[in-house]
């Protein structure tokens, strides 16, 4: 009996360990960290796919250079875990099940990615649902971030660019545009706000189309233009095979060489002028980073991106959204933590200021919408290669569209 109760005793001791084990520390010893999981939903394939692998292209870098772990508000250490997912190019219903799959399934605490807007549309509701943060890397509709109160934008709104577009063009002296403009939200703010300043500035619009999202044959609307006869072209088209068509028509039917200027924005991001001929010299676009700018910052993304990926390490818009998006996200985990509450991450990155690849970048905190450099460029041949040259820049513009249409 003595025996059987000293065993049950050393029993006792061991459970007693065990559970002293479990519970405490020992001196010296690191906590282990907390994993954050960002889901990411961008195309990776079909007629949208260079998105996707630049924005994980940048994330990666960023990464690289940062690191993977985060450090949060009580010193412990927050691994950052990003989930990439492939909306295929398949519209907004497939965006919306891979984010209710991401929430549901994986767990994940944001969302980011979104290279268009019917996208991001797609996923609001899900969000403010959820409640879980939105970081959007690029779509561009303005109404975007009035959908959900969990929607934060590192990349442009539209009228950002296309009202400076308008003004520019009207003062350096263009009377009349032809605007053609793809059928969605994006594209019916760039008409918009370009029509808007360029009439504004004394110019006439004298001819307007919409073209299918994923319109590739534009020799109807080439030739449409031909016979307009306008002094300039605005072109708004999504990035991929619809803008590289629609430039290539342009040469191949003769409107440079009828002496009609071509403006456009992203369409001529340094990962797209190989695709074109070198008479496309001489187009101009609007937008909100020159791939070849000093700024520091810039500077470090592509020396990593160079490093990491060779020729696949483009930089374009793709890239500084996802990127910017990274510093926000790092920040708000940095202020937060790893346990927060939707509205406290969103609260953590209102306000932001940061120094941006692209130059000083502002999340206006009544918005959560980007405040930036708007910067025209000229394409030129430097050095027997086609290049994005700055030849103006507006500072620090707000979404326009927010300003005509105050919140209720």
């Amino acid at each position: 009996m003595k025996a059987l109760n000293r065993a049950r005793r050393q029993v006792l001791i061991g459970i007693g360990l065990i559970s002293l084990a479990g519970s405490a520390v020992p001196f010296g010893e690191a906590v282990a960290a907390e994993t954050f999981k960002v889901g990411l939903i961008a195309d990776y394939s079909g007629a949208f796919a260079t998105w996707g692998p630049q924005f994980q292209n940048a994330i990666e870098a960023y990464q690289a250079v940062y690191g993977k772990s985060v450090t949060g508000p009580k010193g412990e250490a927050i691994d950052v875990e990003f989930l990439y997912r492939d909306s295929a190019s398949a519209g907004a219903d497939k965006a919306k099940q891979l984010a209710e799959e991401l929430i549901l399934r994986d767990k994940v605490r944001m969302i980011a990615g979104f290279d268009l807007s019917p996208h991001a549309l797609a996923v609001a509701a899900l969000a403010t649902e959820a409640k879980v943060p939105l970081v959007v890397m690029n779509a561009a509709a303005s109404a975007i971030t009035r959908a959900s109160p969990y929607i934060v934008r590192t990349s442009a709104t539209l009228p950002q660019a296309a009202s400076v577009a308008g003004k520019w063009a009207a003062q350096k002296g263009y009377k009349k545009a032809f605007i053609v403009t793809a059928d969605y939200a994006p594209g019916n703010d760039a008409a918009e706000y370009f029509a808007k300043e360029f009439k504004a500035g004394g110019g006439e619009i004298i001819g307007a189309t919409k073209t299918p999202i994923q319109e590739t044959n534009f020799s109807v609307y080439m030739e449409r233009m031909l016979q307009a006869k306008p002094d300039l072209i605005y072109m708004f088209q999504p990035n991929g095979s619809p803008s590289i068509a629609f430039v290539k028509a342009y040469i191949e039917r003769g409107l440079k060489q009828a002496g009609i200027q071509l403006m456009g924005g992203a369409e001529f991001a340094e990962l797209y002028l190989p695709n074109f001929p070198d008479e496309i010299a001489g187009a101009l676009s609007v937008n909100n980073y020159t791939e070849g700018n000093a700024f520091p910052e810039n500077k470090l993304m592509r020396d990593q991106l160079t490093k990491m990926f060779g020729a696949k390490g483009i930089t374009d818009i793709a890239a500084v959204g996802a990127w910017d998006g990274m510093q926000l996200i790092y920040l708000a985990l940095k202020e937060v933590g790893a346990n927060g509450t939707a509205a406290q991450y969103i609260d953590a990155m209102k306000g932001k200021e940061l120094k941006s690849p692209r130059g000083p970048i502002m999340i206006d905190p009544e918005e959560r919408d980007i405040v930036q450099n708007i910067y025209i460029r000229r394409i030129d041949k430097v050095d027997g290669k086609l290049v994005n040259v700055d030849i103006a820049t507006v500072p620090m513009v707000k979404d326009p569209w927010k300003i005509d249409n105050p919140k209720k």
